[in-house]
């Protein structure tokens, strides 16, 4: 979107160097207007900053008029190096005014950045300046609340968010994209990313229940969860229940509310992608919906609710169970893409139920490309959306009943109905 703009100002004949400087401009008041909430220390406010920045492109543009000469090196390097300067300046009068010896570096690095964010825009990298921008507000306005985040971080937690991070940034990008195996079925990749929602469920649940309350916590988890990976949501649910007796419903509880996310989310991508699928699909996913939620709402009635579970968390992240689920996840997918290779012949509802077991959202956006290509109809397309719902569903009834057979009443056996009902809702109907 945001490289358009340029050529877009072009026809109105409005210089591009012009256009460049008001964004500048405006990306380094975004950053400035953080900072003028601290008057009183305030040492590169609104305009310094938004000056700084625009100053960016008009070195740029400078060092380009004239094609093949080594005027762009010199230009940025003196306005990077005035740029140094400024930031040095800002340290020193913070460390003459201040009685303070704890005076941190954070403005000083903020008017290098915007610096940078200035050159980015002269290359008219629109999009990722004020993306980083955005960014940059965010992590600046949320200064006390990243202070005490960090202040109430025990040893463990540290090490285990530094491992996560490790695990995003460093591993997820140099694993291989594509299968490692023979028969093209396991991707490293995949099953890391699969290890990563776990681990971003666990720690939104300890969240949650730490904001909200115990039971309403793993409630908000399972709504939010369940739109992302439901099966992982699922995982992390049964845990909670297995270290906490008092947790047994409100984990069922939010397990259905994350089944409820799983079955909107499906129906929603499809329709999204081929509108007509809606006609053949609500009845059944309506009956399966209504199902769902009114088996939440029986369990959250008859079960009781709890502000805390009394579970110690030495941490909120737990790389043992993710690594257990994982193996469970690759033992599902094996199965599911084996037998699509054995029951393909066998017909288009088949393959749509056993590529669920690893990824109903995936069967979703087959089962709309393909009607888009006028290889199927409707009532097909619909068909593959709900098998790879029902798919959904026995896969995690399988890892709950693996990991807390307990929630086999509360969870497992509604779960069920609802998969045999939405089959029946869509072969009747």
């Amino acid at each position: 979107m945001f490289e358009v703009l340029p050529a877009q100002f072009e026809a109105f004949d409005v210089p591009v160097l012009f256009v460049q400087v008001l964004v500048a401009i405006a990306t380094g008041g975004l950053i400035g207007l953080e900072r003028e909430r601290l008057p009183d220390r305030k040492f590169a406010g609104l305009r310094t900053l938004a000056l700084l920045c625009g100053a960016g492109p008009i070195a740029v543009h400078l060092g380009q008029i004239e094609e093949g000469s080594l005027l762009l090196p010199v230009f940025l390097g003196i306005y990077l190096a005035l740029t140094a300067v400024v930031s040095m300046a800002v340290v020193y009068i913070r460390f003459a005014r201040e009685d303070d010896d704890n005076v941190g570096f954070t403005t000083s690095v903020t008017v290098f950045l915007v610096a940078l964010l200035g050159v980015l825009i002269g290359y008219e990298r629109y999009f990722e300046s004020t993306s980083i921008a955005i960014v940059t507000v965010l992590v600046l306005a949320e200064r006390d609340r990243l202070h005490g985040y960090v202040d109430s971080l025990t040893d463990q937690e540290l090490l285990d968010s530094l491992k996560l991070g490790a695990l995003m940034f460093i591993l997820y990008p140099i694993l291989p994209a594509e299968p490692i195996d023979p028969y093209d079925i396991v991707v490293l990749r995949e099953v890391l990313l699969f290890v990563i929602f776990v681990l971003l469920i666990q720690f939104g649940s300890y969240v949650s229940m730490g904001q909200f309350g115990g039971s309403k916590g793993l409630a908000v988890t399972g709504v939010l969860a369940g739109g992302a990976n439901s099966f992982a949501a699922a995982g992390v649910l049964a845990r909670i229940a297995n270290q906490s007796r008092d947790a047994l419903a409100s984990a069922s509880f939010a397990l259905l509310l994350a089944t409820s996310s799983m079955i909107v989310r499906n129906v929603g991508i499809a329709v999204v992608l081929a509108v007509p699928i809606f006609w053949g699909v609500w009845p059944p996913a309506l009956v399966m919906l209504a199902l769902t939620l009114a088996a939440a709402v029986v369990v959250w009635y008859r079960g009781e609710t709890y502000e805390e579970f009394g579970i110690d968390f030495d941490s909120p992240f737990s790389f043992k169970a993710a690594a257990k689920f994982s193996v469970v996840y690759v033992a599902i997918l094996v199965l599911s893409v084996g037998g699509e290779e054995l029951l393909g012949d066998a017909g288009l509802y088949l393959t749509a139920f056993v590529g669920g077991l690893a990824s109903s959202a995936a069967v979703s956006v087959t089962a709309a490309t393909v009607f888009n290509g006028g290889t199927i109809g409707v009532q097909q397309a619909a068909g593959m959306v709900v098998l790879g719902i029902v798919a959904s569903l026995t896969s995690k009834i399988v890892l709950v009943e693996v990991v807390n057979g307990e929630m086999r009443s509360r969870a497992i056996v509604p779960m069920a109905i609802v998969g045999l009902a939405g089959l029946g809702a869509f072969f009747l109907v």
